[in-house]
């Protein structure tokens, strides 16, 4: 019996950038909470000696430059993910033409009846191939997705980060320019401060096409000193269908990038 041969072909591509992305995560996070951590605790007790500051302000830079290089990391995965899209697109093209290429199974003219019937091994081995194809699109498919959940993810875990060092930076620059600052000044700036142009609620379209209003609230059960925010999903009707996490993060557009993540990941 004819058959069409061909195996789907094996990729480990989503498995070679979760392995890329992770070994750049751990780095990052092994060097960079640590520094933070002790960075935040120390000026949380006084202004460093202008000194201090430079030391701790370099610091900040090379976390920054290594979030850079992991970056990087992920444009390229973004890029076989694009590439994937496209061998996606174009096999289904292919399946298009497969299954709507119609070859008679037999003609003749009605007078002297069937006068011509097409081999059964080329109509056999046409569905094998639109098979094969079908099968492609979907292994081709569940690697892309696997693709766009590691992105989705490795992005998210810098995201605190990046919040807690422009804090750690907005204060270095307040304690040199004043080294008396009280412990009260110090807390509130390394604590969120309500930026009213990013609490402006913003439109989101996810990437299934359903519309979003991100709002940015503040807890009112969490001290004035120290408030924490968070950004919530409302949907067309008005209701609140997902909410982000408490944040002491100063920049709104931390916590609206946050929740379109969680939006493109748990909403339909």
């Amino acid at each position: 019996m004819p058959h069409f041969g061909l195996k789907i072909p094996k990729i480990k591509i989503d498995k070679v950038s979760a392995e890329l992305l992770t070994y750049a995560e751990i780095l990052i996070r092994e060097y960079a909470e640590k520094k933070i951590a002790n960075i935040i605790d120390y000026l949380r007790q006084q202004c460093p000696p202008p000194d201090v500051i430079e030391k701790m302000l370099a610091t900040t830079n090379r976390i920054n430059k290594q979030i850079a290089k992991a970056g990087k990391r992920a444009e390229k995965v973004k890029k076989q993910s694009d590439a994937l899209k496209v061998a996606i697109d174009a096999a289904k093209v292919v399946i298009n033409i497969i299954a709507h290429f119609n070859v008679p199974t037999a003609f003749g003219p009605p007078q002297t009846g069937v006068v011509f019937a097409m081999n059964l091994s080329l109509i056999v081995t046409r569905a094998a191939k639109l098979k094969w194809w079908t099968e492609l699109v979907e292994y081709l498919e569940e690697k892309n997705d696997n693709l766009n959940e590691i992105l989705a993810n490795f992005n998210l875990v810098f995201i605190p980060i990046t919040a807690k060092l422009e804090l750690i930076n907005a204060l270095l620059n307040r304690c040199s320019q004043n080294p008396n600052l009280t412990q009260e000044e110090r807390l509130g700036l390394l604590t969120a401060v309500k930026d009213k142009e990013t609490d402006k609620p913003v439109e989101y379209v996810s990437v299934k096409g359903t519309p979003y209003t991100i709002k940015v609230i503040t807890d009112p059960n969490s001290p004035s000193i120290a408030p924490q925010r968070r950004a919530v999903a409302v949907d067309r009707r008005g209701v609140q269908v997902l909410k982000g996490p408490l944040s002491f993060a100063s920049d709104s557009n931390v916590l609206i990038e946050e929740l379109k993540f969680r939006i493109d990941n748990q909403l339909p």
